[in-house]
């Protein structure tokens, strides 16, 4: 038996099942919270810390960058470390990140504690959780049931994080989120205690130290790169192709890496033979399509309802009330099911069920929207993601042996969060894209803008944008004196231009995940049988 599998093992018998999940769960709820959570408070953010949205939307995308650029690097710790020590250690420096962002002045300070020191302690602790599960539930049925709890807790976090965040940050806060984060990180470490690690053995694998920077440098540049989208109008299209093509070319430099420290008997980062399983070459980017669509609409719905509607954060969070409860019954329902239907149907049925949500929501919305308008969209992003999670995680990980299971964890869970950085990436880019466009013409066709004012307005606009509320920008053109007549014109430009561009933005995600759909209809069917175990 290898470290890794040992490791799992071990631990998984040391304590009962329901406590390895509630630890575990805890954990895992805490990050995703953390991901989706701040989505609500953007507006107190931005008045707290004196910064923009595209300030906060950087740190939000930067977080879930972090977090898949070293993803694969933090599995592997897990061989080298152990389980219960790569976890534990992930799960301190969570925290301490945590406890830095709820004392943070400036947003920088932020960017350090809650991207930094949280992101890398996730790709620590993350990966760890779910090379774990396989091997202490090692009966298919009771595998796919822990996926399934894992899954109902990661629904749970994402859409339980906005009403909780939105809860705090209107009668307190949002600083006390951070806070009440660092405390549940004492709990788990608490618990973990409780978990006897097992004997360190003499064959731990080397860690590839040029493979981990590779993998991070590669991701880094390519998700750095889509946030240069948003800078499109100023700078042209040339830094998104720079960095994206830098990024590819060195994501491939670390597989042929990994190919040749394989070949030369070595240990790697990732086992370059995984990625010629089917169910891993659709099922990494079905994970995409997913947290792509999740981040995406949890990034602009959040951002429409403050800054067209009015919403406070707890209404907003309300408003996603409806899609927690049919996220976690649905993934229940599922996990009973899958068995017998296959994992192949829910995936592809829940991603179609998913994006149409998301439609709904983006054609229906308008300046006289009220929380109940946001009902049968949500209500059924929730069934559509209840309905994928469990059988596309227990899909990627049961496709390779249990002594891989860390070096899937990590590559999955790095996909996982690069979806996720790159739905609020995109969909921000195509905001302050379709944003820029609706000022620009509508200032050109108003009667009641001069020539000179026509030509001052596009080129500031073109300069610098951003989301705003008409009280923001009221605010901001009273400062600089403008005519009330030139003012009452903007205002209401920019409220029909910023409304299109989120209903836009929301549109796009949608379409989406109709498109990435379709690759679960190339899944293997298994209708007749069951998820393989692991080592088969």
């Amino acid at each position: 038996m290898t470290k890794a599998a040992g490791d799992a093992g071990t631990t998984a018998r040391k304590v009962s099942p329901a406590f390895l999940l509630a630890g575990l769960g805890m954990a895992q709820f805490i990050n995703t919270y953390d991901t989706v959570a701040m989505n609500v408070a953007v507006s107190k953010v931005v008045q707290d810390l004196h910064t923009t949205v595209t300030g906060v939307q950087f740190a939000l995308a930067f977080y879930t960058l972090v977090m898949a650029a070293f993803m694969i690097p933090g599995a592997k710790l897990g061989d080298v470390w152990g389980k219960k020590r790569t976890f534990t250690l992930g799960v301190a420096m969570y925290g301490t990140g945590a406890l830095i962002t709820s004392l943070s002045p400036n947003l920088t300070v932020m960017i350090l504690g809650w991207c930094v020191c949280e992101g890398l302690g996730s790709a620590l602790m993350i990966p760890s959780i779910y090379a774990i599960l396989p091997a202490a539930f090692k009966e298919p049925e009771q595998r796919v049931k822990a996926f399934a709890v894992m899954g109902a807790i990661t629904g749970a976090g994402a859409a339980l994080g906005p009403l909780i965040c939105g809860i705090i940050s209107t009668y307190l806060t949002w600083r006390v989120s951070f806070a009440a984060e660092f405390v549940v990180v004492l709990v788990i470490i608490g618990m973990s205690l409780r978990i006897k690690g097992p004997p360190r053995v003499e064959d731990r694998p080397e860690f590839d130290t040029l493979g981990a920077a590779l993998s991070a440098v590669g991701i880094g540049l390519l998700v750095t790169g889509i946030l240069q989208a948003n800078h499109v109008s100023t700078k042209g299209f040339w830094p998104v192709i720079v960095l994206v093509g830098a990024g590819v070319l060195v994501l491939l430099g670390f597989l042929y890496w990994q190919v040749r420290r394989k070949r030369a008997g070595r240990s790697q980062l990732m086992d370059p033979a995984m990625l010629r399983v089917r169910q891993v070459q659709l099922g990494l980017p079905l994970s995409v399509v997913m947290m792509f669509m999740m981040s995406g609409a949890l990034f602009v719905i959040p951002v429409f309802q403050q800054m067209a509607l009015g919403f406070e954060p707890v209404t907003t969070g309300l408003t996603f009330l409806p899609n927690t409860l049919a996220m976690i019954v649905l993934s229940q329902v599922t996990a009973r099911l899958v068995p017998r239907a296959g994992r192949k149907w829910f995936v592809f049925s829940g991603l179609i069920v998913t994006s149409v949500g998301i439609g709904v929501i983006a054609a229906m919305i308008d300046t006289s929207s009220t929380a109940w308008t946001f009902l049968p969209g949500t209500l059924l992003m929730g069934v559509g993601i209840g309905m994928v999670m469990a059988p596309l995680q227990d899909l990627i990980q049961s496709s390779v042996p249990l002594e891989k299971q860390s070096e899937i964890s990590g590559v999955s869970r790095s996909f996982f969060n690069l979806g996720s950085s790159l739905g609020t990436a995109i969909a921000g880019a195509v905001l302050t894209a379709v944003l820029i466009s609706g000022i620009t013409s509508m200032v050109m066709a108003s009667p009641a803008i001069t020539a000179d004012q026509k030509q001052q307005i596009t080129a500031a606009v073109r300069v610098d944008t951003t989301t705003m509320s008409d009280e923001e920008l009221k605010e901001l053109l009273d400062q600089k004196n403008t005519p009330q007549e030139l003012t009452d014109t903007l205002v209401g430009i920019n409220s029909k231009a910023r409304n299109r561009a989120l209903k836009t933005a929301l549109a796009m995600v949608a379409l989406i995940g109709f498109i990435g759909a379709f690759l679960g209809l190339m899944l293997p069917g298994d209708r007749q049988g069951r998820p393989n175990p692991p080592g088969t």
